[in-house]
């Protein structure tokens, strides 16, 4: 078992910085001049030797470049810093966050194909600190794990073995983006309710903050003094106490088992025009405004952490707190259950009875005062939340958008059913629309991926080995 403080950031690589004449331009000079460049047609050595000729410090232009740019709200320049770094060890708690900003990269540490470890979970401070607290913490996560190594032993494949596991579970995550990516997690560090913001998460923030510093103190500090409500690009939280946008949707839709198609539209009067465009790579793109669908969706957070990372569709989530009071006052409906264990009643109760010892031991450190923010750590990932999503015609229509990557064999099955009850809805709306869908191997033309599946006989009827052969050479 690891503790917060093991928690750790390793510097992969950052940029732009260059180096001329003999002197080294750090990020934070380097993006001034070019800053300085959209008014000034000249190279980077000729804005520099005009600075030296004038007896400017570089340092003074680059802070009041930052500070001005940043004041009136432009995001350019945090953007062309890029920070690239390994956060390990880490817990899926935290990775519910970090890999949810939209801008950013992420490679993440897989349960779906690695088998976890005894070992291999966090603790949070305050509970490690309490021995009664600590024990019963530890107790439930051991008898947790030997359900789900039991499972493995049943037969059932990681990727629905982990349904039960705790967000305390151990992962590492290798994170590409720009300071702009990271100015939300900064700010939360230092500004959130720990009750409800993970301590963990605090650190992670704290870390790149100091990393950010190091490496562009100018750029940093202008843009985190920048702190109007509308403080970033928007992106899905699941350690806010509450929302009562998404707890009205819930409500109106009532607590919905399946996804829900809240609207569809394909504006400007173009939909006869849409199946001659996908065809027309000069104009396609031009679809990507006119077409969208805004769903409510179900699902587990196993699943969601997954989703999250198809960055093109923007997401909204409700409090993962509410979605635990769901789970505590009726289980049945708000656990996700893979079908590997759901039909077998030997697998079930393993299963079930790992849920519900995580739940019953949530419970119970919430009645002796333990925050939100630690507790958490021992929601299951098969519990239900619900989100918002909104497709564009690229996630509907695209075959590396969501409908045509999710509906592939190969895609998690709980995100395949998902991406087939759109379709279905979809279709009730514009069958028009519906019948430009489907798999990216209808899009492609053939499989991608290395064993190809029947689906593709829909599409194309004397698919087999040879053909699929020759179109991988």
């Amino acid at each position: 078992m690891f503790k917060v403080d093991d928690v750790g950031l390793r510097l992969i690589c950052y940029g732009p910085h260059i180096r001329i004449g003999g002197v080294e331009l750090s990020p934070d000079i380097l993006i001034a001049l070019e800053g300085v460049g959209t008014f000034k047609g000249v190279t980077i050595e000729e804005r520099l030797s005009e600075l030296q000729s004038k007896g400017k410090d570089p340092k003074d232009v680059a802070l009041n470049m930052h500070r001005e740019s940043t004041r009136r709200g432009h995001a350019s320049l945090t953007t062309s810093l890029i920070l690239q770094f390994e956060v390990k060890p880490c817990s899926r708690a935290s990775t519910l966050l970090l890999a949810a900003q939209p801008f950013g990269s992420y490679l993440q540490e897989s349960q779906r194909r690695r088998r976890i470890n005894i070992d291999e979970f966090i603790i949070p401070p305050n509970i490690d600190r309490v021995e009664k607290l600590s024990v019963k913490y530890r107790e439930t996560l051991n008898y947790v794990w030997r359900c789900y190594d039991e499972l493995i032993s049943k037969g059932v494949p990681f990727e629905d073995a982990r349904y039960l596991l705790p967000l305390s579970s151990r992962t590492s995550i290798f994170i590409t983006g720009s300071l702009e990516s990271f100015i939300w997690l900064i700010y939360s560090s230092e500004n959130r309710d720990g009750k409800y913001f993970p301590a963990e998460l605090k650190k992670i923030g704290k870390l790149i903050k100091e990393l950010a510093m190091n490496i562009s103190p100018l750029l940093t500090s202008a843009r985190l003094s920048f702190k109007p409500l509308q403080y970033v690009y928007p992106y899905p939280d699941p350690y806010k106490p509450e929302d009562r946008i998404l707890e009205e949707l819930i409500k109106q839709y009532n607590e919905p088992d399946q996804p829900i198609l809240i609207d569809f539209k394909v504006s400007g009067q173009i939909q006869h025009l849409v199946e001659d465009a996908v065809k027309n790579s000069e104009y396609m793109n031009s679809l990507n405004s006119f077409i969208h669908a805004i769903t409510l969706e179900p699902l587990s957070l196993a699943a969601y952490h997954q989703s999250i990372r198809h960055r093109t569709v923007p997401t909204s989530v409700e409090s993962i707190y509410k979605a635990l009071e769901r789970a505590l006052s009726n289980p049945e409906k708000n656990i996700v259950t893979p079908p590997t264990i759901k039909n077998n009643e030997e697998r079930l109760n393993i299963f079930n009875d790992a849920v519900s010892r995580l739940l019953e031991t949530y419970s119970l450190l919430l009645s002796e005062d333990v925050a939100p923010s630690e507790a958490v750590y021992l929601c299951p990932q098969a519990i239900r939340v619900y989100v918002s999503r909104v497709y564009n015609a690229f996630n509907l229509l695209w075959p590396q958008g969501y409908i045509g990557m999710r509906t592939c064999s190969y895609a998690q099955w709980e995100e395949r059913m998902i991406a087939y009850s759109i379709w279905r809805s979809i279709e009730k709306h514009s069958p028009k629309i519906s019948r430009l869908m489907g798999e990216k191997c209808r899009h492609l033309g053939y499989c991608p991926e290395k064993d190809w599946c029947p689906i593709i006989k829909k599409y194309i009827p004397g698919y087999n080995d040879e053909l699929h052969k020759k179109m991988m050479e």
